[in-house]
């Protein structure tokens, strides 16, 4: 739940979230406050207090899963980068536009769109890349003599 303002009051206790939606720390103030203010004559319902507690518990889950995903995310972008800086110096061909195009492999870069790769003077994305082989030496010329 995102929410740019939320205020609880009760019995002279106000609470504040701002901007950055509620988080299971301010879950469980709000479900601390509830507790504290609820009337003693008309309790609030163990099937409510359950459900409160298993929303908190799926929030938490939530939040762990989310934190899984950015870490494996994290740790694809540097293999991405990994693979690509391993191909520097190397000759490539890459399909771009249904078009091949081949050369080596000057630069590798991170960008909005992935890892890019300098390949005689256009961008290529590493995805694009579809054989790899190592460059051609150079030929040796016999001394004169």
């Amino acid at each position: 739940m995102n929410a740019s303002s939320v205020t609880a009051t009760g019995s002279g206790t106000t609470a504040t979230v701002t901007s950055r939606g509620l988080g299971k720390d301010d879950f469980l103030k709000l479900l601390a406050a509830q507790l504290r203010n609820q009337d003693p004559l008309n309790p609030m319902s163990n099937t409510e207090f359950i459900a409160q507690m298993a929303q908190f518990s799926a929030l938490e889950q939530m939040n762990n899963l989310n934190e899984s995903f950015n870490l494996v995310r994290q740790e694809l972008q540097e293999s991405m980068m990994l693979q690509a800086v391993s191909l520097m110096g190397k000759e490539v061909a890459a399909v771009v536009d249904d078009q091949t195009l081949t050369g080596t492999v000057s630069k590798v870069s991170w960008t909005a769109e992935g890892v890019m790769l300098l390949v005689g003077g256009q961008q290529v994305p590493l995805q694009a890349i579809a054989e790899v082989a190592l460059p051609a030496a150079p030929a040796q010329t016999a001394p004169a003599g």
